[in-house]
């Protein structure tokens, strides 16, 4: 088993002890100097754009009830450069990195992807980069670079339309990552509708190469990771360069092992090799010695996240949510981990661990972390790695 941790470098205002944004990313980079020193793997960022409280004045909000920011990390590869300058020897992780509308389109975002890649060579030990991409959480992060219907037939058939929105995305964003010398006019025809309309392209551009040029042993230490299961989108993502896939932590066991089967299949006949640990899998961990401590923490964490969400999504029940996560003093969340917990973990699972869900006290988030790493995770791995 592959242990590393995800933060979400969120601001959540209606916690007992509102951090400020400093204060926020003061916490984050003590943990991920801490995961270094504890050898976890990956520090997984997940990146947003905006402020999540003024778009509750839009006319649809999309995330009406959240008192906070759900993210403050805005520059993937800054905050990476800054990682690297703190620790010896992590990876770093994007979860996700938007390749749509928040970072300017697919075109930019390669081209801020391609600049990590090129001066990570120059660090005093290069890094591991697992970049997540995906289209955004939301769409009011997208819609200020024109990610929404521009007429009526796009507006009737949008769900169509963002499906290929990320499809294209995806295809621009590899094929200049990987160094080819392409136009508009180079990309994959798609069609909409079972009238097969033809998809209208969102980005128009003439020939282009991204420079400074990757040598294989840079891009031998970026891995993609895709955050999406649409079959349509993994196909076009996978045309272009091998993605892992991402998987959320609230997914039921039962679709997850589906998942896998269905990459397995989908590689059976081709020279790529698929394998469970190119499934990152999220899971929430409440470790506490003492387990009613830690179930208590766990239940304040999920009552706070359910009335964040409320009104955003429809989602599993509280109990169901619990049941997924791992929650409990060691000796439970050892038997939570094993393959015979209805969990269903695997020994072969790469899992990030999310210590910091819905809790602002660093010194106690670091203390859950060492616990982890000390007395759980050396039955599994013999070293987080």
């Amino acid at each position: 088993m592959k242990f590393d941790v995800f933060h979400s470098i969120g601001r959540i205002d209606s916690l007992p002890r509102r951090l400020s944004d400093r204060e926020v990313f003061e916490g984050f980079f003590d943990q991920v100097r801490l995961a270094d020193e504890l050898d976890f793997g990956t520090i997984w960022t997940a990146e947003s754009h905006f402020s999540t409280q003024v778009q509750k004045r839009h006319k649809v909000p999309v995330v009406p009830n959240y008192q906070g920011e759900i993210g403050l990390n805005c520059d993937s590869p800054q905050l990476a450069q800054l990682i690297l300058s703190q620790t010896k020897r992590i990876g770093f992780g994007t979860a996700i990195y938007n390749i749509v509308g928040g970072n300017g389109g697919p075109i930019a975002a390669a081209d801020r992807i391609v600049s990590l890649a090129f001066l990570n060579q120059f660090a005093s030990q290069p890094r591991k980069l697992d970049i997540g991409i995906a289209s955004g959480r939301f769409p009011f992060i997208n819609r200020p670079f024109g990610i929404a219907p521009r007429n009526d037939f796009e507006a009737q058939n949008w769900q169509a339309y963002s499906r290929l929105i990320l499809c294209e995305a995806s295809e621009i964003f590899l094929r200049l990552f990987h160094g080819e010398t392409i136009s508009s006019t180079d990309l994959t025809p798609w069609t909409v509708g079972d009238e097969k309309t033809p998809y209208n392209p969102r980005w128009c551009f003439d020939e282009m190469k991204l420079v400074p040029e990757l040598l294989p042993a840079n891009k031998q230490l970026v891995t993609f990771v895709l955050g999406s299961h649409d079959p349509m989108v993994q196909e076009a993502a996978l045309k272009w360069s091998d993605c892992d896939i991402f998987n959320l932590s609230f997914t039921a066991p039962e679709k997850i092992e589906a998942l896998h089967a269905g990459m397995h299949r989908r590689y059976e006949n081709s020279d790529r090799i698929w394998h469970r640990n190119r499934m990152p899998r999220t899971v929430l961990v409440f470790i506490d010695e003492s387990s009613r401590r830690a179930h208590a923490r766990a239940n304040e964490c999920f009552d706070i996240y359910i009335e964040a969400m409320r009104g955003t999504a429809a989602m599993p029940d509280k109990n169901t949510l619990m049941s997924r996560a791992l929650i409990g003093d060691p000796r439970e969340i050892g038997l939570q981990l094993s393959p015979d917990d209805p969990r269903k973990f695997h020994h072969d699972d790469r899992l990030m661990l999310w210590f910091e869900f819905n809790q602002s006290d660093s010194p106690a988030i670091c203390q859950q972390m060492r616990l982890f790493a000390e007395t759980v995770a050396p039955d599994f791995s013999g070293s987080i790695q």
